[in-house]
């Protein structure tokens, strides 16, 4: 799952490693690079004002050094534009350069228009975009973070507030009177295509407009998705939607729906995945949910349980492998959770209490990986999936005897909830 190895966001791969390959042991305090399971892809600015075309996707760069200082005396330009024509948009946060007037010192141009200082960058959108980085050989910043979108051409709508329901919708009760974590019958096989309707709780983030999504999600109750902090940071929340019903990329599924985001709330212990953990954000839809067939939320995790030795199921539309694209439809693997000690020893003090393990199968090739991040990590209980991880990070792709790391939801249980108390949640 990493577009970025700055990555973030997880993809299902069964043919990620081979059998026979497993990594080496990593012993208790040891350190593993971490991969947030992300599909980000870096952009590279140049001394030379050379014109870049992208594909539809989500592009990412930053000032040298980010989140430290930047070095004097840079000069650095690129100039952008959709392969299909499509206008991009660009938008920066954090955002820290050395401040002057007029910003004739350091600045970063966007279209001829300069920023400085420390005030907000506003996303812009247009057919071309000229970016330009500047540094003289005086003050110096901690720099920005800016991330480019470029929307998939054609990419379909759904439908809006106040136009008429699909056939066999309901709206989501206010009542109490829906029950969570059910679903159509699907047999979970390793690493094949979902049956549509299997996992009724999948969210996609996307670019506005957009239809290929770089991290998952999962519908808790009738107005908010849970998903991963890394996946919402440095983005705002009109820079983000969430295809709900979703299953086949670039198609307009029967009832599926896409919603703008009004507001992201973060964890406020996350700093990083795998540094801080608490990889948790909630993003509050501009409307209450219509619930369907292919459309209910999950339930959450129970408070205390550690889930350890359960089988949990993943599902996403990640990579199908470390250097696969990703997935076009939606994806699912079944996956053992471990204990907390046996996961401190393959991950060593990386691993804190806000966090679960799963999948490291001794096989190797089947695992989350990049585009899966925020996804879901659910397990059966009493006849309802409770959500027990949000797709966090791991080494890519399905190792053998590595387990992929997951924010664990029971240890956010009052987080959530104190978030979420305008929404209405369905009984298990």
């Amino acid at each position: 799952m990493n577009r970025l190895l700055i990555i973030s966001c997880l993809a299902l791969g069964v043919a990620v490693a081979e059998p026979g390959q497993p990594r080496q042991a990593v012993p208790y305090g040891a350190e593993v690079d971490p991969v947030p399971y992300e599909e980000v892809v870096p952009l590279t600015l140049q001394p030379s004002r050379a014109v870049q075309v992208l594909n539809a996707g989500n592009y990412r760069f930053t000032t040298p050094n980010f989140p430290n200082q930047y070095p004097n005396n840079l000069w650095v330009a690129v100039t952008v534009q959709g392969a299909e024509g499509q206008a991009v948009s660009i938008s920066c946060s954090p955002f820290s350069l050395e401040a002057s007037f007029f910003c004739w010192r350091d600045f970063l141009s966007i279209n001829n228009v300069r920023y400085c200082g420390s005030n907000d960058v506003p996303t812009i959108t247009a057919a071309q975009l000229a970016i330009e980085l500047k540094t003289d050989s005086f003050g110096t910043s901690s720099g920005f973070q800016c991330t480019l979108t470029v929307p998939q051409v054609g990419g379909t709508t759904t439908q809006a507030p106040g136009t008429t329901q699909a056939p066999g919708t309901t709206q989501a009760p206010s009542t109490g009177g829906c029950r969570c974590g059910q679903r159509q019958t699907g047999r979970v096989v390793g690493g094949t295509e979902a049956a549509i309707g299997a996992f009724p709780w999948q969210a996609g983030l996307v670019s506005p407009g957009g239809t290929r999504t770089f991290c998952g999600g999962s519908i808790i109750n009738n107005r908010y998705v849970l998903t991963a902090a890394h996946c919402t940071a440095g983005q705002t929340a009109s820079g983000i939607q969430v295809l709900l019903g979703d299953h086949n990329i670039g198609t307009a599924d029967a009832g599926e729906q896409r919603y703008s985001v009004v507001q992201i709330i973060d964890h406020p212990q996350y700093t990083d995945a795998s540094g801080s953990g608490w990889d948790f954000s909630l993003l509050k839809l501009d409307r209450e949910i219509t619930y369907s067939s292919t459309i209910s939320p999950v339930c959450l995790a129970e408070a205390g349980q550690t889930y350890a030795g359960a089988t949990a199921i993943a599902s996403g539309f990640g990579r199908l492998g470390a250097t696969s694209p990703q997935a076009t439809s939606l994806q699912q693997i079944a996956l053992p959770v471990w204990s907390q000690s046996d996961c401190r020893q393959r991950w060593g003090t990386t691993i804190n209490t806000s966090m679960i393990c799963a999948g490291g199968k001794s096989t190797g090739g089947e695992g989350v990986c990049m585009g899966d991040s925020g996804g879901p990590l659910v397990t059966e209980v009493s006849g309802s999936f409770r959500l027990i991880g949000v797709v966090s990070f791991g080494q890519p792709c399905a190792i053998a005897n590595s387990p992929d790391v997951f924010a664990r939801v029971s240890e956010a249980l009052t987080w959530i909830q104190s978030n979420t108390a305008d929404a209405q949640y369905c009984s298990a």
